[in-house]
């Protein structure tokens, strides 16, 4: 490969990353311990999480390695409960979707077009279905090609469905469809339904690759109900989108348990600051309130 020899960095080793973050400031306790970790952590992923903890390269006085390995632990952590409660509203939003094609319309009624408001994204998400269940190996995937000539009512259909094909299959259905299911389950615009199953898509997929959560803005601003824009709630923020998640949880306790759960960890990690990932000072009583 013709690379410029300036463009690109030597490899180093794990000693000497302990050592180049000694150079620049960061306190290390435990040269072994930080040695250890950057053997299970790439040294480019952890350091993502010293950005607020340094000024041009240099760190902050007092800062350590514990410091900064708190912090990635803190977001593994948060991404984990949060891939929870959004497996709750991706399994809730299959059942309602699917049970509406199937009683108004047929159950292979998502296989036409006409009943969408775009036939080419319609197309793409027939393409995207079709891939699922050609690679599926469950159960009941398997006992439909062999035993109903491959023929999948659109209960079963969906059941392969990834969040992000579910989102898009929710925003490209009719508006009275849409409006159907944002009033029977949840009492909100259909319009606000679809922004947060756009935003919980992008928190689902950075959580799922294990990107960084923590003093990161999202690259999404859902939309907020008209009585709740007078709380200032920063658009791009992973609060914006727990704070919205509030309303797509129809089950109360399921709901509180949750947020037990979130108080929690971030009692566990008090040192961590949670407005940088835009939450209030008083986030608990903002998503305990419907």
């Amino acid at each position: 490969m013709n690379i410029p020899n300036n463009k690109l960095k030597p490899a180093i080793t794990y000693e000497d990353q302990v050592e180049l973050l000694r150079s620049r400031g960061l306190i290390i306790e435990d040269s072994k311990k930080a040695v250890d970790t950057l053997k299970r952590i790439n040294y480019y992923r952890l350091t993502a999480y010293t950005l607020s903890f340094k000024r041009d390269n240099v760190f902050f006085e007092g800062t350590t390695f514990n410091t900064i390995l708190r912090h990635y632990e803190f977001d593994s952590k948060l991404r984990n409960i949060l891939m929870e409660i959004i497996e709750h509203v991706e399994i809730a939003f299959r059942t309602h979707i699917a049970y509406l094609i199937g009683h108004k319309y047929h159950p292979l009624g998502y296989q036409d077009y006409t009943i969408f408001r775009s036939e080419e994204h319609h197309k793409d998400f027939i393409a995207e279905l079709e891939k699922g269940l050609s690679l599926s190996k469950d159960p009941f995937v398997t006992h439909h090609h062999e035993n109903k000539e491959g023929i999948f009512p659109v209960w079963v259909a969906f059941e392969v469905l990834m969040f992000s094909g579910l989102s898009k299959l929710f925003k490209n259905l009719q508006v009275p469809d849409q409006r159907a299911i944002a009033q029977e389950y949840y009492g909100v615009h259909h319009e606000e339904i679809s922004s947060w199953l756009y935003a919980l898509t992008v928190v689902r997929n950075r959580c799922a690759h294990y990107n960084r959560l923590f003093n990161q803005s999202l690259p999404i601003k859902p939309r907020f109900r008209h009585v709740d824009k007078k709380l200032e709630i920063h658009e791009n923020s992973l609060f914006a989108v727990i704070f919205n998640l509030k309303y797509l949880i129809t089950d109360n306790t399921y709901w509180r348990i949750w947020v037990i759960k979130l108080e929690s960890l971030i009692g566990e990690y008090r040192d961590v600051d949670i407005r940088r990932l835009g939450f209030k000072e008083d986030w608990y009583a903002l998503i305990t309130v419907k």
